[in-house]
């Protein structure tokens, strides 16, 4: 009787060595840093300068949307135009009458307070809708 004990202690032994075996193998799943990258939305935006006033005087955008910007100078005299808060994404030259730049940037600061302005003063507004949050943190 106690041969059979004997062989019972060694069949569960061998049993759970397997099971550790197994558990401890490698599985096939997709790590969650390899998740597929959103679509990144874009926008054309075109500015008309005129008499030192925006068209449109409101531009709205969702946060993480890439912005190509088109700045036309309808007016009769240079105009600059810059964006505060976006001073080093926005880089728009003194633009001389007639002429048009375009250039594009990522809208990933959300606000409401983005004021376009033209020669230093308040001319229309950028809105970019949004949490600064990233998707899915806490």
């Amino acid at each position: 009787m106690k041969r059979s004990y004997l062989w019972l202690v060694f069949a569960v032994i061998a049993a759970a060595a397997v099971m550790t075996a197994l558990g401890r193998a490698p599985a096939d799943r997709k790590p969650m840093d390899e998740s597929p990258a959103p679509a990144e939305r874009s926008v054309e935006v075109a500015l008309q300068i005129r008499d030192e006033a925006v068209s449109p005087g409101l531009v709205r955008v969702e946060v993480g949307t890439r912005v190509r910007l088109t700045v036309s100078n309808t007016g009769d005299r240079a105009t600059a135009l810059t964006l505060p808060g976006y001073e080093d994404r926005v880089l728009v030259p003194e633009l001389e009458p007639g002429k048009a730049w375009t250039g594009e940037f990522l809208a990933d600061r959300p606000g409401e307070d983005f004021a376009w302005a033209v020669n230093g003063k308040p001319a229309g507004r950028l809105v970019v809708s949004g949490s600064h949050l990233v998707e899915g943190h806490r």
